[in-house]
């Protein structure tokens, strides 16, 4: 019983958000954010509905960027293994939207239609799924539920249940319950597992497969970053990845108090969400430091880099982490709950988090404990980490050595998911022919 009011509740109020999307996104003279709105509602161009109904379809959703960086390794195996298959990537985010239509393992990106029952049925209707696969929590009960009375195989990876998740447990359950039941569940690790399991998967379909973020996505780095490269020359460059509003402040602060006698320093900083590149511009101004954005650094000579570069791009935030000495990731020093801080540390970087890092919790306590990240908590202790490091060459080598190797001990997880996913597909498969 309860669990039907959950379920009928959250309908209700998705298909009502559906409406209210629709409604706005077609008003006369609505700003572009409400306009925006209508790439929510499962519906698809001319042109990619003549893409959807050539060839049946894998599909691959993952939140933003961190996640999908994360995935296409994985993507990358699965577009191996469904040679002829059409590949949809779905994020909901834009800037990961930008980065799923510039990644060569998708055919067609799009943004995760609203949760509602109408909007989802609309845009399965155009596909022939014979897989769908979602990135850590992107537990959505209605679009679960219609895949698994559609028989479509579905699949959880690099599977994360937060503790913030857990805490809402009791209101959660009986609305993931029905949702799980069909999932193959892979998670990141043994608490994930049990925590997936709380929330109401089945014991049977969930299995340890480790982090996806592990494997990494090799590349070669664009051009924009050999600028960078030949724009710094012969300076240190420190890099604030995914850093969050509070935080760039903190990170300025800091920079400040150790150029003194360290004029070879530059800092890149990386703003987490694009729409703050303006206001974070303003900061460095406001603060005195020269500056230039990523997009200028042709204009550039080589070794004409400013005290402060800032990232306006997506996507090259890993490449610009093996440029730099240090590596400071944000979304830690507010209480965001921290971003990805495995790229710094694959790149054979020292990594410095804030407190808040829920969200990477057994990577960034692996790193600590092995004596390749530290933690910091305010101005102050930031520029204290940096100088000590930046003035003992030898302990910043090492621990770049210690980070990248703790990244290169967590590698195998492809395997692990694939070896998941074959048995679940032949399954189904088998399941089919009996039928």
């Amino acid at each position: 019983m309860m669990e039907r009011l959950a379920v009928g509740a959250y309908r209700g109020a998705m298909t009502a958000a559906a409406g209210v999307a629709e409604l706005a996104s077609r008003l006369p003279g609505a700003p572009p954010r409400w306009r925006a709105l209508g790439a929510r509602l499962g519906r698809l161009t001319d042109d990619e509905r003549t893409l959807a109904a050539g060839a049946p379809a894998v599909w691959l959703h993952a939140a933003s960027v961190g996640e999908l960086n994360a995935a296409r390794p994985l993507l990358r195996r699965l577009r191996e293994r469904f040679a002829e298959r059409l590949c949809v990537v779905s994020t909901l985010t834009r800037t990961g939207l930008e980065l799923a239509r510039a990644s060569p393992e998708a055919h067609l990106a799009l943004l995760l239609p609203l949760d509602a029952p109408r909007t989802v049925r609309r845009l399965l209707a155009s596909f022939q799924l014979e897989a769908f696969f979602f990135t850590e929590t992107e537990i959505w009960p209605t679009l679960l539920a219609e895949l698994a009375e559609q028989g479509v195989p579905t699949f959880m990876v690099s599977g994360r249940v937060g503790p913030g998740t857990m805490r809402r447990a009791r209101w959660l359950r009986p609305l993931y319950r029905g949702a799980l039941t069909s999932v193959d569940c892979c998670m990141q690790s043994e608490e994930d597992a049990q925590r997936i399991l709380a929330l109401g998967a089945d014991l049977r379909r969930v299995q340890v497969a480790g982090s996806l973020k592990f494997e990494g996505a090799a590349s070669d780095p664009p051009p924009e970053v050999l600028r960078l490269a030949a724009a710094l020359g012969t300076r240190r460059m420190i890099v604030a990845g995914s850093t969050h509003e509070g935080e760039d402040e903190i990170v300025l602060e800091a920079f400040r108090r150790v150029l003194p006698g360290r004029a070879d320093l530059a800092l890149l900083l990386a703003p987490r969400h694009p729409e703050r590149l303006d206001a974070v511009a303003a900061l460095v101004s406001a603060g005195g430091f020269s500056l230039a954005r990523y997009s200028e650094l042709a204009t550039l000579g080589e070794g004409r880099a400013p005290a402060v570069i800032l990232l306006d791009a997506v996507g090259p935030l890993a490449h610009c982490y093996a440029l730099g000495v240090i590596a400071f990731v944000g979304g830690s020093l507010v209480a965001v709950g921290g971003h990805n801080v495995l790229e710094p540390a694959r790149a054979g970087r020292p990594v410095l988090v804030g407190p808040h890092t829920e969200h990477a919790a057994e990577t960034v306590e692996r790193l600590v404990t092995g004596g390749a990240a530290l933690r910091v908590s305010s101005a102050e202790s930031l520029a204290w980490a940096l100088a000590g490091l930046l003035d003992e060459p030898v302990r910043m080598a090492d621990m770049g050595r210690r980070a990248r190797a703790l990244v290169e001990g967590g590698q195998g997880s492809i395997e692990r998911h694939l070896k998941v996913i074959a048995a679940r597909l032949s399954m189904a498969r088998f399941a089919r022919a009996a039928g």
